[in-house]
């Protein structure tokens, strides 16, 4: 894949995890009688100009997906034979479980795969291991029950660069789940998962040397501790829109290369400079962290952070609960 369709790609990350996002600020009233118009499963593909090569599955039953997707690769003019991006919708499966060799073929590659099914509630073992998935660079998954995520379901995926889950509701992750993947994984984004998340599970054991992005958002995670990035030196660390209420010391003090920490819209009252540590917050660069949306107690343990933001190492307008929600700079700290 072209570098140009990379960076589309991880672009298309973003863009989902955004749309997701903003369902959640969307206000609209729909009937309970209200159906959802009926669409014959197909597969339809485009192709455009800078060479990027996209197909929709949508309603299509996993014994025949291989098919319809040579079918439609067929009709491509310029005989493509990688498609870019594949996004699969209402992905129909037997027995909730997605299986080895659900595609399954020698003709073509896929680079980006975005998969949509609720019906999905397990992933076998090496489900993603096949000539389809050696070039895979980026794969979301999306509103699926799994149960456990395996040592061996990200298993083929040597290539893989970015790997997203949202509204999926995982109950177990295997401490070397992410082993497959974990020399070349750069982007991990887990958004408006179902249950509570404790980072230290998403990444268990596994160092991830080039990791540079976490992103975990909308979730609902209580509180961070030194063990729940122990294994990371991310640049950019995303964790709004969540529940913390406390972040122990030591969390963020091995994250010495961090261009930005979202902190803002949890539920913070206050946090030690320890948390961070020496060390990462004298190479923090302006503009690095936010902070807002939390219900701060604006005292002389917290004065540290007021003094990050009179650096301009703050964005945003953090303010203070105790004090009539003014902002930090015009609050006496101590």
């Amino acid at each position: 894949m072209a570098v140009t369709g990379y960076f589309i790609a991880k672009g298309m990350i973003f863009l989902a995890c955004f749309l997701a996002i903003c369902q959640v600020t969307q206000s609209y009233t729909v009937s309970k009688n209200e159906k959802k118009p009926y669409l014959a499963p197909a597969c339809n593909s485009t192709e455009y100009e800078i060479g990027i090569y996209q197909m929709d599955c949508n309603g299509v039953n996993v014994n025949d997906l291989t098919r319809m997707i040579e079918v439609e690769l067929a009709t491509s003019p310029t005989g493509k034979r990688n498609i870019d991006f594949l996004t699969i919708r209402d992905l129909k499966v037997d027995s909730g479980k997605l299986s080895q060799n659900w595609i399954s073929t020698t003709s073509f590659r896929i680079s980006y795969l975005d998969l949509i099914s609720t019906e999905i509630k397990s992933i076998e073992n090496n489900a993603f291991k096949g000539y389809a998935f050696e070039e895979l660079i980026l794969l979301q998954l999306q509103e699926m029950k799994i149960d456990t995520l395996e040592e061996g379901t990200f298993e083929g995926l040597q290539s893989l660069r970015g790997l997203s889950l949202s509204k999926c509701e995982v109950n177990n992750i295997n401490q070397n789940a992410l082993k497959a993947v974990a020399s070349n994984l750069e982007l991990m984004y887990m958004v408006f998962m179902k249950l509570p998340l404790n980072p230290k599970n998403l990444t268990g054991s596994v160092p991830l040397p080039r990791l540079t992005e976490v992103g975990l958002v909308y979730n609902k995670i209580p509180s961070l501790d030194a063990e729940s990035f122990s294994h990371i030196n991310p640049e950019f660390v995303y964790l709004h829109w969540n529940q913390i209420e406390s972040i122990g010391c030591g969390t963020f003090e091995k994250m010495t290369s961090l261009k930005k920490l979202w902190l803002d819209s949890n539920r913070l009252t206050t946090m030690n400079s320890c948390v961070l540590g020496n060390a990462v917050i004298n190479s923090l660069g302006q503009n690095v962290m936010t902070i807002g949306d939390n219900s701060w107690n604006c005292n002389c343990e917290l004065n540290w952070l007021k003094q990050l933001k009179i650096q301009k190492k703050l964005y945003g307008i953090p303010r203070c609960a105790s004090h009539s929600n003014l902002p930090f700079e015009e609050v006496n700290f101590c």
